[in-house]
This record gives C-alpha cells, sequence and structure tokens, in this order.
C-alpha cells in the first residue's frame, strides 16, 4: 500500500474486555484482555464450516481470548454491527468491516424447509417475504417453482381506499426486499418500515406528505439485462416476494 499501511484484511482484529496496569519503579506495562475476531482465512484454517458463508470484510467473534502487550495494538477500528432481524439498518458501505455472527451463534438462514443450509452468504442472493417475515435463498425459490409470471399489483387495505397514492409510491409497495450478493450485505429491506411510516402519515394527512420521494433511498441495484422474477412465498402462498 502507498500509505504504508497494510490491506484492511491482513490485520487481526479483537475486542478489548479489560486492560491491566503493571507498575514498577520507573516503568509502566499496560496489557490488554483481548476477545479475537476471526475472518474468513482464520475460519479456513481451522476447517470451520461457517468460512464458505462469511463474506469479503466480515468478522466472526470468536471465543478465543488472550492477554496481550498494548504495543501489539496497531490502531483502533471501526466494525459495523449488522442486526440481521432490524430491516432498519442502512446499508453497509463496500470494503467496510462488519460482524453479524459469533461463533457459536449463527443466524442467517434460508426459511425453504427444502435446502440444506443452515446459514447463508453474504454472497447469495435472498428475498425477503412482507408478510412472514421471513428470507429466502433466490436460487431455492427458483427451484421451488413458485413463480409468478402475471403482473404484480399494489393491493391496500379498504381504509386507504379515499387516499390517492402516487404511481412511484404503489410501486414501491411491490419492489422486491432483496439483499446478498450485488444488493449488497444488508439489502433495500429499510425500505419495508419507510413505506409504513409514509402510510400512516398518509392516513393522518390524507395524503402522502409533500416531498415524501426525498427521504427513500434508491433501489437496490440491478443490471441492465436482469429481469427481477417475482414468486409466491412458499410459507405464506399469497404473499408475492
Amino acid at each position: 500500500m502507498e500509505d504504508g499501511c497494510l490491506p484492511t484484511m491482513s490485520y487481526w482484529y479483537g475486542k478489548v474486555l479489560g486492560i491491566y496496569l503493571k507498575m514498577a519503579k520507573k516503568t509502566q506495562d499496560v496489557w490488554l484482555d483481548i476477545q479475537w475476531y476471526y475472518r474468513r482465512v482464520d475460519l479456513e484454517d481451522e476447517d470451520v464450516d461457517l468460512a464458505a458463508c462469511v463474506g469479503e470484510y466480515e468478522l466472526v467473534l470468536s471465543d478465543h481470548k488472550s492477554v496481550v502487550d498494548m504495543h501489539c495494538v496497531e490502531a483502533h477500528a471501526t466494525i459495523i454491527r449488522y442486526d440481521e432481524g432490524n430491516l432498519s439498518q442502512p446499508q453497509i458501505p463496500t470494503a467496510t468491516l462488519y460482524h453479524r455472527w459469533n461463533n457459536s451463534q449463527v443466524a442467517t438462514s434460508c426459511s425453504c424447509n427444502s435446502c440444506d443450509l443452515a446459514f447463508s452468504s453474504p454472497n447469495h442472493l435472498q428475498r425477503y417475504c412482507r408478510s412472514c417475515r421471513l428470507w429466502f435463498n433466490e436460487t431455492c425459490m427458483a427451484a421451488l417453482g413458485h413463480r409468478m409470471d402475471s403482473e404484480i399489483k399494489a393491493r391496500l387495505p379498504p381504509p386507504y381506499d379515499a387516499i390517492k397514492f402516487d404511481e412511484e409510491f404503489l410501486a414501491l409497495l411491490t419492489t422486491p426486499i432483496r439483499r446478498g450478493g450485488h444488493c449488497g450485505v444488508v439489502g433495500n429491506g429499510i425500505l419495508v418500515i419507510q413505506v409504513r411510516a409514509l402510510m400512516e402519515q398518509a392516513m393522518k394527512l390524507g395524503k402522502l406528505p409533500d416531498g415524501w420521494m426525498d427521504d427513500i433511498p434508491p433501489t437496490v441495484p440491478t443490471s441492465t439485462d436482469e429481469s427481477i422474477r417475482r414468486y409466491s412465498c412458499p410459507m405464506c402462498t399469497g404473499m408475492v416476494i
């Protein structure tokens, strides 16, 4: 690297659990109690199956702890906590350190009940059902054959019948919620939260608030030749995802 630093994933990362001070007559020694994060390469070295589902800049908090001299520490690192159950979490920028799992606690899974994946890689595209609030691997959705070929139209509950919604807003109601792969680690799940909030405001105001589009994040990018196929949810069957 031109600035003399190593590549981001060439460093070891740890969480400071305690600081110890040893005082002598003329010196003070400081020691740190560290709980280590494992990189994908560390998990591969230990033949841990989870390695196959760890992202390039992802760190897994292990149960490995040790005490090290403070001079072994290069600098403070920012590691973003990714809560997979929180749809309101903003997207994680590329080439950014993040943490979602402990070595003994893995959350991400496919809910199709047909595949053997106990957890899913951020490289796998997943689709979210707004009704049963579960994630499914897109490859599983395609294999299960729940494809919807007809045009998807937004359906609103009767209390909203008197409110005129913009076509752009109605399109958001049917926008697929995706994460992983080219959609990024977090994806566009925050859209669900923002659409709900706008509908609540529309109920109070009798219309959508002025400038409502200003707070909506860009939709998940798709390649110019990508056609997003739609599927009925295999769990609740009535919802298109």
